[in-house]
């Protein structure tokens, strides 16, 4: 049984003429970690709540844990656990209050709840602040707050939406952990984000989406085939010559100045030898994820419809 089965799914939002997702077909096997990534307003969003069952798509079927999402969706919600984009936690409760008192309404006994409570607090280095109010609490604990209470029940599947947004880099690892731990229970997970790194560290299997469109997929092995070449040059884009540049492999606008040029090793001399005569910077790496998301999307700019019907999407916390 797959944890989420989704075929052919179409949303088209009352009003609007562009469709958020475009027939859009997706396999999750159980127990592994599933990364959808896209630019703002690609359709990440819509697709996470479909399948928690907060949207229902305008044609096209999902199956999640085996139930259909229209027909069974008391039963799913039973089963899953969410970390929604753009949630808060409530201000005056404190971090124990959220986590506590969500695996209440969960079903949860009084110890059982107590226990748990305080192994999610202790995991992400909440446990500090564990009676401090949501309100005195800096942006990324609030944060933590809602990844706690989505990772201290027993769902069989976890939907986390941009779960690390505007964490410092120690949190990031500390929620990684607990997703990998997550994960090491057998359970599933759904991941959106936008950082790379993240996707690289945790994706058992990837997902990119542009313009509600599926464009790439498969495991990080398979998405760095997209691109033949082995290296990539940056390089100040101020008076370089484009076409010169694409003589020597791929060439991507990053739209910061910057030109992203796909290349082999053998070429690195005599285009350092190029930049350095025009004292251009760049720089010199390996091919990573970034890089294959950038040449499959850089060049496509997000339609203004596209980033309002996201950025405007607002749901509560849970299920």
């Amino acid at each position: 049984m797959l944890a989420v089965e989704a075929v052919q799914v179409y949303k088209l939002y009352k009003g609007s003429t562009y469709a958020a997702l475009n027939n859009v077909s997706v396999d999750v096997e159980p127990g592994q970690i599933f990364t959808l990534l896209g630019r703002n307003g690609a359709g990440k969003t819509t697709f996470v709540r479909i399948c928690a069952t907060q949207l229902a798509p305008t044609r096209g079927i999902v199956r999640v844990l085996g139930y259909d999402i229209l027909k069974e969706a008391g039963k799913i919600r039973n089963l899953i656990s969410v970390v929604p984009q753009e949630s808060r936690p409530l201000r005056a409760l404190t971090p124990w209050d959220h986590v506590y008192n969500w695996l209440q309404i969960r079903g949860e006994s009084r110890y059982d709840a107590k226990k748990k409570t305080e192994k999610i607090l202790y995991k992400l280095e909440l446990y500090e602040a564990k009676d401090t109010p949501a309100m005195n609490l800096s942006g990324g604990m609030k944060q933590k707050i809602l990844v706690a209470m989505a990772m201290a029940t027993d769902a069989q599947l976890l939907f986390l939406d941009e779960p690390t947004i505007g964490l410092d880099p120690v949190s990031r690892r500390q929620v990684w952990s607990a997703i990998k731990d997550w994960k090491n229970e057998g359970k599933s997970i759904l991941l959106t984000t936008h950082y790379m790194d993240e996707a690289e560290m945790l994706s058992d299997s990837i997902i990119i989406i542009d313009k509600g469109r599926v464009i790439a997929d498969g495991t990080m092995r398979d998405l760095r085939k997209i691109i033949p070449q082995n290296i990539r040059i940056d390089i100040a884009k101020d008076s370089m010559d484009i076409e010169l540049l694409k003589s020597y492999g791929s060439v991507v606008d990053t739209g910061t100045g910057t030109l992203r040029v796909f290349t082999f090793e053998s070429t690195v001399k005599e285009i350092s030898d190029f930049a350095i005569k025009k004292n251009l910077s760049f720089t010199v790496s390996p091919i990573t994820l970034d890089d294959v998301f950038v040449s499959l999307v850089g060049n496509n700019t997000p339609d203004k419809e596209d980033d309002h019907r996201n950025t405007s999407l607002n749901y509560d916390n849970g299920n």
